[in-house]
């Protein structure tokens, strides 16, 4: 049988004591924590780290205020949907942009890239076909009179104001493109081989200049006589149609 040391069990005592002298420490330092915690909605670590707490408050929480969305501001044309400019000219000008694209159709307004059809005009058709261009496979979005592409038109949707993808909405986005290329008072004035010129970028079919085969993307464009010849006949034809109108209400 072990017989009891008087040492061991002070030297036992003495590691208990210091244990339950630990925790005690702790326990103030928790409690001292939990105070500044309350009050300053952070903490310092033993290291000196200081952590926000500020989410655990319980007195005096802290507010947290969301900020507000940032709303997307639409680039304003100078030409609202309900009042844009229409002139014998620009009538024409708008009937050679399909005359070049192909869409001068009867359908014209429902074409999309490689031919196919949609019936819906409610937005644009957002689908992207796909074709041979000299031997090499092109997909696009492309629809409409104009051969909107869809992030095309949403820009121009935004900026006009236009409510849908009908033939008025579509044909009040192509002004706003040639606004925007600088060619509006070019087709007014009547100078539309300059006209053309400057839309070459925007639509792939126009020559960049007389002369010209491959456009500004090196695909077959319509030449600049040949577009010269079919406004002049538009021209002539919008001149006519509102010589008729004014006589029919006379």
């Amino acid at each position: 049988m072990q017989k009891f040391s008087p040492q061991l069990f002070y030297a036992g005592s003495i590691g208990l004591t210091t244990v339950l002298s630990s925790l005690l420490i702790n326990q103030a330092a928790i409690a001292q924590n939990i105070g500044n915690l309350a009050d300053t909605c952070f903490m310092v670590t033993s290291s000196g780290k200081r952590l926000d707490l500020g989410h655990l408050c319980t007195k005096n929480p802290q507010v947290v205020i969301k900020p507000k969305p940032v709303q997307k501001v639409a680039a304003i044309s100078n030409f609202p949907t309900s009042n844009f400019p229409t002139s014998i000219n620009i009538n024409a000008f708008l009937k050679v942009i399909r005359y070049a694209e192909g869409t001068d159709a009867q359908d014209g307004y429902q074409i999309q890239y490689t031919g196919a059809r949609f019936y819906s005009f409610t937005d644009h058709p957002r689908i992207a076909r796909c074709g041979n261009i000299r031997g090499k496979s092109v997909c696009s979005t492309a629809a409409g009179a104009y051969q909107f592409l869809d992030t095309t038109w949403d820009d121009v949707a935004s900026s006009i104001g236009a409510p849908d993808f009908s033939p008025t909405s579509q044909d009040r986005g192509a002004i706003e493109l040639i606004y925007r290329a600088g060619a509006l008072q070019d087709i007014e004035s009547g100078n539309i081989a300059r006209a053309i010129g400057k839309l070459a970028p925007v639509w792939a079919s126009f020559p960049r200049w007389d002369g010209d085969m491959e456009g500004a993307y090196g695909q077959s464009v319509v030449s600049m006589n040949e577009l010269l010849q079919v406004f002049q006949y538009y021209q002539q034809a919008e001149a006519s149609n509102l010589r008729n109108i004014k006589q029919s209400i006379r």
